[in-house]
């Protein structure tokens, strides 16, 4: 058992179910639709687990007023004959209490008067227009030039944002490398030096990114369009680990800084 907390969203299982279920919401997905999905997305879990898939889908469905018959009873279910408190007796009495708390305070929630249907609008997500093959420029502060390829374009399963992962390529001088070396240019030098103690990613990779529409993007900082490259060998792998992520203006100050 793994939660930070006894309360129904202290674990990431029952925020993921939470996040799902809104996100369908948020792309107008009809309720039964969403629900239907909701759950079919979660059926593999195990006994453990299971109880608490109804348990956060009943919760989130009441706090936009969508609470589905079929869910509550499964919601209550799963507090009366207490088969969620199984699994929190390996951590103690203390958090066996806390949970039947947590959980009564839920079931008057849920028989209680339920709120008005709420709309659940979706918030703004960054979507980048860049695709992967792209290769942005960037003029350093003493005139040089630093050129970055796009090789990945993530997108995130539970916001829809779509995000990049750049390649620094080695490229060095006060002009755009021509469009025919575009392609054989090998990966340059690291963005930030790799953390000791994290591991290293890709070299010279990199994930500028934006959480609000305020926040700059690439054009904002000064970055261009400078061509376009085929993909390389490689690019299949996992590019996100061990990969520093900082805003698009912290790239900038790494890169005048190197």
């Amino acid at each position: 058992m793994s939660a930070n907390g006894p309360g129904v969203f202290d674990d990431d299982l029952t925020c993921d179910v939470r996040d799902t279920y809104r996100r369908l919401l948020q792309d107008r997905v009809p309720d039964d639709e969403a629900t239907r999905q909701t759950i079919a997305g979660w059926a593999d879990l195990g006994p453990d687990e299971e109880p608490r898939l109804w348990l956060a889908l009943a919760a989130t469905q009441s706090s936009v007023g969508r609470l589905d018959d079929s869910v509550l009873r499964r919601a209550l279910e799963v507090i009366d004959t207490g088969r969620d408190l199984e699994s929190w007796s390996e951590l103690g009495d203390e958090w066996v209490v806390a949970r039947a708390g947590a959980l009564a305070d839920l079931r008057a929630r849920l028989t209680g008067p339920q709120p008005t249907r709420k709309a659940v609008r979706r918030p703004w997500r960054w979507v980048t227009d860049l695709t992967v093959g792209t290769v942005l420029a960037w003029r350093r502060s003493d005139g040089d030039v630093v050129v970055l390829r796009v090789v990945h374009t993530p997108e995130d399963r539970f916001t829809g944002s779509v995000g990049v992962v750049l390649q620094r390529l080695a490229w060095s001088g006060p002009d755009l490398p021509p469009p025919d070396q575009l392609a054989s240019l090998p990966p340059g030098p690291d963005v930030v030096p790799p953390d000791p103690y994290g591991g290293r990613g890709q070299p010279g990779a990199c994930i500028p990114f934006r959480w609000r529409k305020s926040h700059a993007d690439w054009a904002d900082v000064g970055f261009v369009v400078c061509g376009s490259v085929p993909p390389r060998d490689g690019d299949a792998g996992d590019w996100e680990l061990h990969v520093p992520h900082m805003w698009w203006e912290t790239l900038t100050f790494h890169l005048d800084q190197d």
